[in-house]
């Protein structure tokens, strides 16, 4: 009574490893090498990255001459980084990208437009910060003398 049930499974299982699978449709019209699904992938790839190992693969790809594929993987690494000259080489990167197709340019054109607006940021925040502390040097000067104007008084 038991040898039947396990029979039939293992059968099933068997037929079940023969089996075609077919392809889904919506795989079939995505290509597997255009650059846009190249690009978001390495993009989310380059997310899941510890900043040690970002910071490897950079030192990696910077060591000599590089196609466009090697450009945007470390654009996309850089983009990562605080500093303005790592957003600056991000978006030299980004500008020596030449045999992109129509349906990645957007993406280059989007993050093109982040470094730029990043960069432009932190500069502008760079700025404010030595505004304001030239601001509380002048305000300690004023208090200093002030203080050395006005006369001690006497009891």
């Amino acid at each position: 009574m038991t040898l039947k049930p396990l029979l039939l499974a293992g059968l099933l299982l068997t037929l079940g490893a023969c089996a075609h699978v077919q392809d889904h449709p919506a795989l079939r019209s995505v290509q597997i090498g255009s650059d846009a699904a190249m690009m978001l992938n390495e993009l989310a790839r380059v997310a899941a990255l510890s900043p040690d190992q970002r910071k490897r693969e950079l030192a990696a790809l910077e060591g000599g001459r590089i196609d466009d594929v090697r450009r945007f993987q470390a654009a996309a690494l850089l983009d990562r980084e605080d500093s303005v000259e790592a957003l600056e080489r991000g978006l030299k990167n980004l500008n020596a990208l030449s045999g992109i197709d129509e349906r990645a340019q957007p993406l280059v054109e989007q993050m093109k437009k982040s470094f730029r607006a990043r960069i432009e940021l932190k500069v502008q925040a760079a700025r404010a910060q030595e505004l304001q502390d030239k601001l509380e040097q002048i305000k300690a000067l004023e208090k200093s003398l002030q203080q050395r104007s006005t006369p001690p008084a006497r009891p």
